[in-house]
């Protein structure tokens, strides 16, 4: 059981509903209010990501024609306990709101619904290709691959006389097969509707944090630095480059030559398979013939998919 909904939450200047029973934490509450089309919330494990998301697409339940749809990898993912159809079932059976297990969706009164989908193959995002939501969250974004991302923007619409704004909202720790261009979109590239919202376990008042860092601290240390202090810099290593002969510098010099060459594998990922990777490498020479590496894109597709990453 969560915290009760504060009654202080009504005096904000916030789009709120009484399909939300929890009180957000502090830093939840300004991931709420952003006011950009898009954002990545997280970092650290524990700081109530998964709420966070729930809460964001709750928000407009109220609203007629509102649509939102929350996304995880695999459907066995999103019914796990306290994930986010646990916690939606947990929220809503009490309400008005109606669960249509066919449609693996809550609808309301006002004619909003709340759907719960997955990503699980290259081909899932075509079965979201005719339908139309105001807000779009997908939870452990790392775990999707860049090209699933950016085609959900295609479903992110809505009516020329709305007033709901359009929101796609990711949730996420560092790690997993999409962490560099994750990285690389919210933290590297400018973007003034693009906001990153450091979240850690300090953030969340409500998690036993003495008895969560003891079960972290058995994770290996590059893990734990991921999890427990949401630091994006900690990559396992490979076995042709080593990490310390890198300086990390937050912007590359304006001047030089850049020039980006691929690795081309063009194999999809199969059940049973472990294909190589596709991997696009942005590079400068500056003047004073220093070498900067700006951008790693890694995929596995079919070559139809890694023609439109190179185009893209």
């Amino acid at each position: 059981m969560g915290p009760s909904k504060s009654q202080q939450i009504e005096k904000l200047e916030l789009p709120w509903s009484e399909y939300i029973p929890w009180q957000p934490t502090a830093k939840q509450l300004a991931f709420l209010l952003l006011p950009v089309r898009e954002a990545l919330y997280g970092g650290a494990a524990g700081p109530g990501k998964s709420v966070a998301l729930l809460m964001a697409a709750l928000q407009y339940a109220d609203c007629p024609d509102y649509a939102a749809l929350l996304l995880r990898r695999t459907f066995k993912e999103l019914t796990l306990p306290q994930a986010l159809m646990d916690l939606a079932q947990q929220w809503l059976t009490p309400t008005d709101a109606r669960w249509h297990d066919a449609e693996s969706a809550w609808q309301f009164p006002s004619g909003a619904s709340l759907s719960f989908g997955y990503l699980a193959d290259p081909k899932d995002k075509y079965r979201y290709q005719s339908a139309e939501f105001q807000f779009i969250g997908l939870d452990e974004l790392t775990q999707f691959p860049e090209l699933d991302y950016l085609y959900m923007f295609s479903r992110l619409r809505r009516k020329i006389d709305s007033k709901i704004p359009l929101r796609m909202r990711g949730a996420s720790n560092p790690g997993g097969l999409g962490h560099v261009w994750v990285k690389q979109r919210f933290m590297a590239e400018g973007n003034e509707e693009r906001f990153y919202l450091r979240a850690t376990l300090e953030d969340n008042p409500y998690l036993d944090k003495e008895s969560y860092i003891k079960s972290l601290e058995e994770l290996d240390p590059i893990t734990r630095q991921q999890l427990l202090a949401g630091d994006w810099s900690a990559r396992h290593g490979g076995s042709k480059f080593r990490r310390e002969w890198f300086e990390i510098i937050e912007i590359a010099p304006s001047e030089g030559k850049r020039v980006r060459a691929w690795d081309l594998a063009s194999t999809e990922a199969k059940k049973g398979q472990d294909p190589d990777w596709t991997v696009g490498c942005l590079m400068k020479q500056t003047p004073s013939s220093m070498w900067y590496l700006e951008s790693i894109v890694r995929s596995r597709g079919t070559p139809g998919a890694v023609e439109n990453l190179i185009r893209q």
